[in-house]
Parts: structure tokens; C-alpha cells; sequence
């Protein structure tokens, strides 16, 4: 018996469940996509003269785009919860 077609007859929770995840996967997909562009273009007209003001937005620069570098692993965890999910439903057939 398919399995796939065991899931669809008993609920189709299971696959709105993966469809909100993969709108969601694309949704921050695409979000950070849009602020990295956007935040470099505006990182590159920062020019502050003073030092003290210069030190604190290069700080902030740094610590951003690590942010977006962390930001790239919720896109793999949310992976992940998707296919823990599938393989826990299997589990319950």
C-alpha cells in the first residue's frame, strides 16, 4: 500500500502542515535575500567622521551581518522540522 495514499485519506492536516512550512521556508527564503541586498547597499553610504560614532556603526555592521549569516541556519531547521514531521506521521500509519 502507498503510504502517500494512506495520508491523504485520513487527513490532510499532515500536508497543509508541510505546505505552511514550505511558504514559510520561502517566505524567510526570500526576506533574507532582500534585506542582505538591502542592508549592503545602505552599509556602503554609512560615513561618519567622528570615531567614537564610526567604531559603534562598524560594530553594528559586524554584528549584523552575522545575524544574517545565523539567519541561513532557521532556513535548515526548518527543513529538518519538515522532514522529522513527514517521517513522524509515516511513523503512525
Amino acid at each position: 500500500m502507498n503510504p502517500l495514499k494512506t495520508l491523504s485519506k485520513r487527513s490532510s492536516k499532515g500536508q497543509l502542515a508541510v505546505l505552511g512550512a514550505v511558504i514559510g521556508f520561502v517566505v524567510i527564503a526570500i526576506t533574507l535575500i532582500i534585506g542582505v541586498r538591502v542592508f549592503s547597499d545602505v552599509e556602503g553610504t554609512i560615513n561618519i567622521a567622528d570615531t567614537t560614532a564610526n567604531a559603534t556603526a562598524t560594530n553594528v555592521i559586524n554584528q549584523t551581518y552575522s545575524s544574517f549569516e545565523l539567519a541561513a541556519v532557521i532556513l535548515v531547521v526548518i527543513v529538518a522540522a519538515v522532514i522529522l514531521g513527514v517521517l513522524v506521521r509515516f511513523g503512525q500509519l
